[in-house]
């Protein structure tokens, strides 16, 4: 699921009690029998929800990528600017809808404390990330990123103890040969610009295994951009003068107009903040298993359109990498649902037989009579 920073869920409670829990603890203090029926409430129209979601976050995601990559390009070398103004721009669009869409607060210092973790590792992710486009190709970067599933298996081990199974392993191991084998070989290859992307795929994965330890609860999509986009420009304007981009940015602004740049500053940040909205919104309204799968076939679906846009070059033994590392990343999201699914479903046996209460956040509502 999204993580980001729930104030009521920071109280000292049970997480799944409903609104009414202190009623629901005195009821089942007397002898009334209370049964939990499975009620099945719209499930067409989730299914349909779902389904929609899905094709928008490939749309959404494939429409990011080539647009970043096209831009850095040429018509606008900045990816610092570029990441910078796209945080501005999705600041004042969930400004401007919060007449209409409620903001929620962050309080107390522990859950604004946790709120900068996003900005924090957004930089060693996202910032990191399109800086490599400027020197990689979108199909290498798209491999690289591939990668993370690695990292984070191999930092979940080191810092949560979390030891993967035999198939998890057997499809990381198979993903590291098809990683390394399609990049090393590639025509392509370009040093600095791996390394910058390795240190992405880094930063994602610290990211992911930090915001696990911590337990970082949860916000809605609009309130996390509304509430950690400011944080990411400031966190990052000390790049954008390390890397002169204030010098590259003039040199643009006088070859090809004022026009131009502010146009495609304002195009993608629309982009940008489609991205966010639609991304938080695809977890939230699934699951982040499913969201994970879901990615893996965004991924080969990135690598193709990025063969059809750009000019990329590519070897028999670069292909057969990447034919590797696709199946391979698709087979570690599929062994990744069936252990959450295992794993789910022996908690519950647990509970039941110790004649506890069981709720499962992904199951249909339930109704008490």
């Amino acid at each position: 699921m999204v993580h980001g920073i729930d104030p009521e869920r920071d109280q000292e409670q049970e997480p799944f009690l409903p609104n009414n829990a202190d009623d629901t603890i005195k009821a089942s203090k007397n002898p009334t029998t209370v049964i939990a029926i499975p009620v099945e409430e719209g499930s067409m129209s989730t299914c349909v929800k779902s389904f929609v979601l899905l094709i928008l976050f490939f749309g959404v995601n494939i429409a990011i990528s080539v647009f970043n990559k096209w831009e850095f390009n040429g018509p606008l070398r900045c990816p610092i600017y570029v990441t910078m103004t796209h945080q501005i721009i999705c600041f004042i669009c969930c400004l401007s809808l919060s007449p209409w869409i409620k903001i929620r607060k962050v309080e107390g210092w522990n859950s604004r404390g946790k709120l900068m973790l996003i900005p924090l590792f957004f930089i060693g992710n996202i910032a990191l990330n399109n800086v490599s486009l400027l020197y990689t190709t979108l199909a290498l970067n798209q491999l690289i990123r591939a990668f993370c599933p690695v990292v984070v298996a191999l930092m979940a081990w080191i810092f949560e103890d979390k030891r993967p199974s035999w198939g998890s392993s057997a499809s990381i191991a198979c993903l590291v040969l098809g990683v390394t084998l399609s990049v090393a070989a590639s025509p392509d290859l370009e040093v600095l610009g791996t390394i910058i992307c390795f240190a992405s795929v880094l930063g994602n994965a610290l990211q992911t295994v930090t915001v696990s330890v911590l337990k970082v609860v949860k916000l809605d999509p609009l309130s996390i951009i509304y509430h950690t986009s400011l944080f990411n420009c400031l966190f990052m304007t000390p790049l954008f003068f390390a890397l002169g981009e204030h010098t590259q940015l003039v040199q643009h602004v006088e070859e090809q107009g004022i026009g131009v740049v502010f146009g495609l500053t304002i195009a993608g940040g629309g982009i940008a903040f489609a991205y966010d909205v639609i991304l938080l919104s695809f977890i939230q309204n699934t699951s982040s298993v499913y969201s994970s799968v879901a990615g893996s076939f965004k991924t080969v679906l990135i690598l193709w359109i990025s063969f059809m846009f750009f000019h990329q070059r590519i070897n028999l033994a670069s292909f057969v990498g990447i034919i590797i590392a696709c199946v391979a990343f698709v087979a570690n999201s599929v062994v990744m649902v069936h252990e959450k699914r295992v794993g789910k479903s022996e908690s519950v046996g647990q509970k039941q037989i110790k004649g506890e209460k069981t709720v499962d956040d992904e199951s249909f509502p339930t109704k008490t009579i």
